[in-house]
């Protein structure tokens, strides 16, 4: 009886051994396929991230909401206040770019500015004749720097005198955001969110390369940027944005960057 007992418990070993090696056989051949995660060429990629800002109290004041304007010889200036407690001043931009930010402080009627970044555009290109009282160029980098000047101090009572007072009216601006009042054209953009929120990788993956190189460059455009690209520049001039300089770099936000990074890597794996 144990003889009859011993070949079938080494046939039962040795079946069993060989479903062993089949089911490793059958691992293995499974090991060498690709994953989604080893063929997915986006899954590396990831969104860009936006730094935690601290909540401000809002401040209370008149000038709260309100651009005031006044007008003297052949300077135009502007102020436009926010309850975030920061401020945007232009001088002349309507010609050459000049775009201070910063924190304003009150005491009654007179305000205070500091720590004020200038956003500016440096003529880079041919003076266009006749030059007036303020010259236009064909060409300007724009450029930003941390103030050596400060901005002085204003009474809103006051003006510049009694003869020029300020214009006062309420400026309508939904945040101190210096990128957006840079942009000033975001109505007319098909890629706002570009400029508004960090990117996706999957929202940009099924896009067509062509769809992309749009995206990317319709920030660009949204500053200024003069497209060397013939195709580029009509596309856009035919969305009226207006152009005025061929190096706008250094007035996007750094969320505009990363994502301007992000979608160049998605239409370098589409080129593949």
């Amino acid at each position: 009886m144990y003889k009859k007992m011993i070949p079938l418990a080494f046939l039962g070993l040795f079946l069993a051994g060989c479903a062993g090696e089949a089911e490793k056989a059958a691992t293995s051949s499974e090991t060498p396929l690709k994953t989604e995660h080893s063929v997915d060429p986006y899954v590396d990629l990831k969104a860009p991230e936006l730094p935690q800002q601290p909540e401000k109290p809002k401040v209370q004041h008149e000038v709260v909401g309100q651009h005031y304007s006044i007008a003297y010889a052949s300077t135009f200036e502007d102020y436009y206040f926010f309850d975030d407690g920061r401020f945007i001043y232009t001088v002349n931009s309507e010609y050459s770019p000049s775009v201070l930010t910063g924190e304003w402080s009150a005491e009654g009627s007179k305000i205070s500015f500091k720590e004020a970044v200038h956003y500016y555009g440096k003529p880079t290109g041919k003076m266009i004749p006749p030059c007036g009282s303020v010259c236009i160029y064909d060409d300007y980098g724009m450029r930003v720097e941390n103030s050596s000047q400060a901005i002085d101090p204003i009474d809103i009572k006051v003006g510049q005198g009694e003869e020029i007072p300020f214009e006062v009216s309420p400026h309508g601006l939904k945040s101190s955001d210096i990128h957006a009042f840079l942009r000033e054209v975001d109505s007319k953009r098909k890629y706002p969110e570009v400029s508004k929120r960090p990117l996706q990788p999957s929202e940009l993956k099924d896009k067509t390369a062509e769809e992309l190189r749009l995206m990317r460059n319709e920030v660009f455009a949204a500053y200024g940027y003069k497209f060397k690209d013939e195709a580029l520049a009509k596309h856009f001039r035919n969305q009226e944005f207006y152009s005025r300089s061929t190096d706008v770099d250094a007035f996007l936000s750094p969320l505009e960057k990363d994502n301007v990074a992000l979608i160049k890597k998605v239409e370098a794996i589409k080129a593949k």
